[in-house]
């Protein structure tokens, strides 16, 4: 009977110190995520977010990072489930935005700024993507060229790109496309 005990408490220590040395590992993964160069961001990964902290941005104002149930709200605010943006300009120059709630519910959020050699992903993509799509007034009766011209306008991009796709998923599950080339 003691050696069952025993056996119990032995299996009961191991799975604990187990479970505790796997925590530690994916918090050291998430702190030795790679930082680029020049005016590049640090990439995070969203699901891995602390709760609230102080961050520099972009435009180098401090923002708030937001955890990914902050981001789940604030997205269930939105008329979007699910938003996509990419404008080609001349010289290999692009600007990329996505923001999107992913399948198991988190939040991706990216900006890929070739243009401003800007890459954020994570929370600091989320606060400057999130005030902007807020103020798309974009419904399924928009036609192509006001879509362009209210997102060009949003987000402060230049009206001389050679490629312009958006992709827009609306809470009802319709969804929008558009492409345009000059």
């Amino acid at each position: 009977m003691k050696k069952i005990y025993i056996f119990l408490l032995v299996l009961a220590v191991s799975l604990t110190l187990a479970a505790c040395g796997n925590a530690k590992k994916e918090e050291q993964q998430v702190n030795e995520a790679p930082v680029n160069e020049g005016n590049m961001q640090e990439e995070v990964d969203t699901k891995n977010e602390p709760d609230e902290s102080a961050s520099t941005n972009v435009n180098g104002n401090e923002t708030i990072t937001v955890s990914q149930e902050d981001m789940q709200k604030k997205i269930d605010e939105l008329n979007y489930l699910d938003f996509e943006l990419e404008v080609k300009y001349a010289n290999n120059q692009e600007y990329e935005a996505e923001l999107e709630r992913e399948s198991d519910i988190s939040i991706k959020s990216k900006i890929e700024d070739s243009v401003n050699n800007v890459k954020v992903n994570g929370s600091d993509a989320f606060n400057e993507l999130y005030p902007l799509v807020k103020q798309l007034t974009i419904t399924q009766q928009t036609t192509k060229d006001e879509a362009i011209k209210e997102v060009l306008a949003t987000f402060n991009l230049p009206d001389d790109y050679q490629k312009f796709e958006m992709d827009i998923k609306f809470k009802d599950g319709t969804s929008l496309e558009f492409e345009d080339r000059k």
